[in-house]
């Protein structure tokens, strides 16, 4: 599955964000319950999602869903 539906996926668990709602414009001012304990659950399913580990600063910088794609790419996570 590409890692943009994988993303969209973990969206909809953890913000409710339906499929066809999903972007990577998304940022935590579009979504409702994206506030920090939002971002720790949705960092939580990413790094059990993809094997991956985010560093601190990783973390700070994801700041839309489409950031998040690229940073996801950077640690190798491909299609």
């Amino acid at each position: 599955m590409p890692v943009i539906e994988r993303l969209a996926a973990i969206f909809d668990k953890v913000f409710g964000v339906e499929a066809d709602e999903f972007s990577p414009d998304l940022t935590p001012e579009d979504v409702l319950r994206w506030d920090s304990l939002g971002h720790m659950t949705l960092i939580m399913d990413l790094e059990d999602e993809f094997g991956v580990h985010f560093e601190v600063d990783e973390i700070t910088e994801m700041t839309s869903a489409g950031r998040i794609i690229e940073i996801l790419q950077a640690k190798g996570v491909t299609d």
